[in-house]
Order: C-alpha cells, then structure tokens, then sequence
C-alpha cells in the first residue's frame, strides 16, 4: 500500500544572503519527490518530480499557504492511490 501522507522536512540548506525569504520543504513517498516553496507574503508553489501541480497566491501568511499545499499535496496522493488500486 502506497502511503498517502507525506512527511514534510525544510530543506537541507537555509536560505541566505541579501534577499533570501523564500523557504523551502521536500517530502518523499514511494518515488514522488514533493517540494513547496514558500514566500513570507504568502504566495507558494507546489511541485510534484520538479512538475508544478499547485499555487497558491495571497494567501494571509506562509503558514496558512503551507497548510493549504500540504492539504492539496495530500489529496494527490490520495488520488494516485486510489488510482493504483483500481487498476
């Protein structure tokens, strides 16, 4: 059974310098690589094997558009499982 909730970690290496908000988290289940981007404005994306699935902008903070990637990330994995299992 695939499972369908990913762990989410930050990214290994900080973001640093002049400039650097964006913040970054990777999950691996099976062999889907999840990444999310962050912005403290509140605007994320949501990749899937380096493939864009989601975005979210104008959310009111970078916790409230990593709740909501993480929520969309969960469904598709739901989705690729259910799949799996009517085939």
């Amino acid at each position: 059974m695939t499972p369908t909730k990913p762990h989410w970690k930050a990214h290994a290496i900080p973001p640093a310098g002049h400039g650097a908000a964006v913040r970054q988290f990777v999950a691996t289940v099976g062999s889907a690589r999840f990444e999310i981007e962050l912005a403290p404005w509140g605007d994320g994306t949501l990749k899937v094997n380096g493939v864009q699935i989601a975005q979210v902008r104008a959310a009111r903070s970078h916790r409230e558009a990593l709740r909501d990637l993480k929520k969309i990330a969960a469904r598709h994995l739901r989705k690729r499982a259910a799949a799996v299992t009517t085939h």
